[in-house]
């Protein structure tokens, strides 16, 4: 009888409608990829927490993006892209969106702050305008909205080595700034195997 040689790395890159559905379905097939690459328990839920985080503002983002231009249709519809790469030793994955991009300098500002004293009633502030400022839109007959306290960015950096965020432009190709010539976000996080 032959041994199966060890799955040495595995690699998965595919495009989706923007539609929150498509989540779960991409998050069970990680965490099956990363428990067959022997990742413990602890570093797959972090890592999990972290690519639906990404997936899930860059899902927001595109369809934030697309009920900002014309009425959608099938054509319209923009897509979300994500490609990972899981070796025993790391986890690096790409997510790209068709959204505004993210202004990180603006998003560090409004968020609150825990070295600050008054950091409960920073967080109660920031969450009562964030749900003041949600964005609703009617997806499939449907209501939807997006909101969020903006804690998406600090989660990555607590769980991943490296992020790196860049813009598309329709202008430059890739870019370091949000102009008005963004449309979408590129951002790509690193990991070495912790446990």
């Amino acid at each position: 009888m032959q041994r199966k040689k060890p799955i040495k790395t595995i690699n998965f890159l595919e495009s989706y409608p923007a539609d929150t559905a498509i989540i779960g379905g991409l998050i069970a097939h990680l965490q099956n990829d990363l428990f067959a690459m022997t990742f413990p328990q602890r570093e797959i839920d972090e890592i999990i927490i972290s690519v639906d985080e990404a997936l899930t503002n860059a899902i927001q983002e595109t369809l934030r993006r697309q009920c900002d231009s014309a009425a959608p249709t099938r054509e319209r519809t923009r897509e979300i892209t994500i490609r990972y790469r899981i070796t025993r030793k790391s986890f690096d994955a790409t997510v790209i969106d068709h959204g505004g991009g993210l202004n990180i300098l603006t998003s560090i500002e409004q968020s609150p702050n825990s070295t600050m004293p008054n950091y409960s009633g920073q967080i109660m502030r920031y969450m009562t305008e964030s749900e003041q400022k949600k964005l609703r839109i009617t997806r499939n007959g449907r209501k939807i909205a997006l909101r969020g306290i903006g804690a998406g960015l600090k989660i990555l950096l607590a769980f991943m080595d490296s992020i790196t965020i860049d813009f598309i432009d329709r202008k430059k190709v890739i870019s370091t700034d949000i102009t008005s010539f963004t449309d979408g976000t590129i951002l790509n996080m690193r990991r070495k195997r912790r446990y």
